[in-house]
């Protein structure tokens, strides 16, 4: 079932991640503290990349100080445009074209700044190489405007789904949609991997692969 390893959740450093990870295929959350990084910085997680034999198939943008609480910075501004240079820099060292952009914690409502800014950057990584920037619903913050496939829809018109079926369990909102750009798993209650809770997670695979979905499978459970 699994096509895909997150190697950022639980770590202190993604290293550890990739040296773990049971697939060849990889995504990780920004590994920089700032929007952006040198090209010494990022020629280093490519490097790590290759040493692990691992292919980068998604990356999270900035999101701002994750670990004290930001959930992105849309709500209060653009991206700025070196975020952007350093995302295609990405890409055309390891090809990656998918990227969960997170929009900010601003309140329950999707406001026409946050929308306005995904837009922009969903268009410029079109335009530069092909890529789509994913909306992603997720849980635990209450001051977020995307909890749910519906709210996602006004941003699947400039960008991809991504589809976390542990963060849609705990809204109680699961959506099997095989249109999502991306998928990732996680078991409910504990974000553990399948089996240590109790969520149906390869009856609602096998759905999606029925359905028509063609995309990764990512495992993003705590170890």
């Amino acid at each position: 079932m699994i096509t895909a390893t997150n190697c950022s959740i639980g770590r202190t450093s993604f290293l550890e991640g990739l040296a773990e990870a049971t697939t060849t295929r990889v995504e990780l959350w920004w590994p920089f503290a700032h929007p952006d990084p040198t090209e010494e910085e990022i020629r280093q997680v490519v490097d790590a990349l290759q040493r692990h034999d691992r292919q980068l198939i998604a990356l999270n943008m900035f999101g701002g100080d994750l670990a004290a609480g930001d959930r992105g910075i849309l709500h209060e501004q653009d991206m700025p445009a070196a975020h952007l240079d350093a995302i295609e820099r990405f890409h055309e060292l390891t090809g990656v074209r998918r990227f969960n952009l997170l929009l900010g914690r601003g309140g329950t409502e999707l406001t026409a700044d946050q929308e306005r800014r995904f837009g922009a950057v969903a268009r410029d990584v079109v335009k530069r190489f092909g890529g789509v920037a994913m909306v992603e619903p997720i849980s635990a913050t209450p001051d977020y405007p995307v909890t749910t496939v519906e709210q996602a829809e006004p941003l699947r018109a400039h960008g991809g789904l991504l589809l976390d079926l542990y963060h849609l369990a705990v809204n109680d909102a699961v959506v099997l949609d095989a249109t999502a750009e991306h998928v990732q798993i996680a078991d409910n209650p504990g974000r553990g991997a399948p089996g240590s809770g109790s969520l149906p997670l390869q009856h609602w695979i096998d759905q999606l692969r029925e359905q028509g979905y063609t995309g990764e499978i990512a495992a993003e459970w705590l170890p």
